[in-house]
């Protein structure tokens, strides 16, 4: 299974090809290489064929088929098959060719440049041939030294193209481990890392090439998933503390009703249960709905959407919830976009909630198509939003240091409500000084 696995390894695969291009490269190269000295050494014998063809001729011409006995070199005259006349090399010799080797249309050229073997004997030659008065006159040079450097060379070929090959696999390897050696590194770097511990990161090469990048985008990822995980701890944190508070007052009013039945009226208690349970669901709710976000996303069940009805119908809400307070409703006007309306509803209504809670006597709710967007703005004239804590409002759990009591403050959710409806709407939520003199919620989404 081991030398399975190091087979599939990247440093292997690569080797692995990588020496089989090249062997495959070598050989054909070689083999080229071979033949084309072949054929160059070749086109020199046969030139020096043709050159002692030459001097055998002048002979012939001047003394007959006779006159070849007195030359060295390779020479003969046949007729018919009959050797009339040949040099001392080839005496008593048979024809070195035959009727038909000129490929029977009687040019003796077809012979030139042909290897032919001497009859009885292990001599091999490189013959030229030409028709003279007394026959065909045939001329050769020995193949022994173009025989003997082609040999050569392949043997050395056969010697140089494994050892060439052995040494790129060796250098292939080496090569591609020491260039692998970080990655092996940020391997052994990531399973280090744990749930428990996603605070290391891991070593960068610095080198500025791939490496470097996947190193770092490994930093990136682990970073993301460190602040996700602290989120999700402090969500919880957060979560479990909102809810202990209502658990615990709901205990506590139970204790004492069971403890002292007669000092505890059943109104007060019946208000208490009624109040807790209240707010115990409405924090249950936010959480399921922040949790679906964080899943998967909040998906809208899009269609048009008036937002200027939204705005009257929650101007009215508010009137009959805080009858003490002004709300000024006089800035709505016609606006539309594509959107769930059930979500809207309830980001507006969290949006009013809000300003209910921190306002001292007035709220304007406004309604309008500004720079190509719907938006939905809810002043009030409360103490407002310091410029620092603009963003933070909308996060989990945020409770300005002036709104901490409960009873004010309400769970820290509905503004990030706000935010992720905004968000799976394609638009956003922010916050601002308000012409009030307070705070301004805005609700900027794309136009129908």
């Amino acid at each position: 299974m081991g030398e399975r696995r190091r087979f599939r390894s990247v440093r292997a695969r690569i080797t692995v090809i990588t020496t089989l291009v090249v062997a495959v490269s070598a050989g054909l190269g070689g083999a080229g290489f071979a033949f084309v000295l072949s054929q160059s050494l070749l086109d020199q014998a046969t030139t020096a064929a043709e050159l002692e063809l030459d001097r055998f001729e002048a002979a012939v011409d001047a003394g007959g088929p006779g006159a070849l006995a007195e030359l060295d070199g390779y020479a003969q005259v046949v007729r018919d098959g009959v050797v009339l006349g040949a040099s001392d090399e080839l005496e008593d010799a048979p024809p070195l060719v035959t009727a038909g080797d000129d490929d029977g249309d009687g040019d003796a050229g077809d012979l030139t440049g042909r290897v032919v073997s001497v009859p009885g004997d292990d001599d091999r030659l490189v013959v030229a041939a030409k028709e003279v008065d007394d026959g065909l006159l045939v001329a050769g040079v020995d193949d022994g030294p173009r025989a003997e450097a082609v040999g050569t060379t392949v043997v050395l070929l056969l010697v140089a193209v494994p050892l060439l090959v052995a040494a790129m696999a060796l250098v292939t390897w080496l090569a591609v481990g020491r260039a692998l050696r970080p990655v092996e590194r940020i391997r052994h770097d990531t399973e280090q890392v744990t749930a428990a511990d996603l605070g290391r990161r891991i070593a960068t090469p610095g080198s500025g090439d791939e490496i470097d990048r996947l190193a770092q985008t490994m930093n990136r990822m682990l970073e993301r998933l460190d602040e996700s995980q602290r989120r999700q701890r402090r969500f919880v944190s957060d979560a479990s503390h909102e809810l202990r508070s209502p658990i615990s007052a709901l205990r506590q009013n139970a204790e004492v009703a069971l403890a002292y039945p007669d000092r505890l009226p059943v109104e007060r208690l019946g208000r208490t249960v009624a109040e807790e349970s209240a707010r115990m669901a409405e924090l249950v709710d936010g959480l399921l709905l922040l949790a679906r976000a964080d899943e998967r996303g909040l998906v809208p069940d899009a269609r048009d959407v008036d937002l200027d009805d939204l705005a009257l119908a929650e101007a009215r809400r508010l009137r009959a919830l805080a009858p003490q307070l002004t709300i000024d409703a006089t800035g709505v006007s016609a606006a539309r976009t594509h959107g769930d309306s059930r979500m809207l509803e309830r980001a507006l209504r969290n949006l009013g909630d809000n300003a209910a809670r921190h306002a001292r006597g007035r709220i304007a709710i406004a309604c309008t198509v500004l720079d190509g967007a719907a938006v939905l703005t809810v002043d009030d004239d409360g103490p407002g939003i310091p410029p620092a804590e603009r963003s933070r409002v909308f996060e989990r759990f945020v409770r300005l240091d002036d709104s901490r009591a409960r009873d004010s403050g309400g769970s820290g959710l509905g503004l990030p409500i706000v935010a992720s409806i905004a968000a799976a709407h394609g638009g956003t939520a922010t916050a601002a000084a308000s012409p009030l003199g307070g705070a301004r919620l805005e609700l900027r989404l794309p136009p129908a």
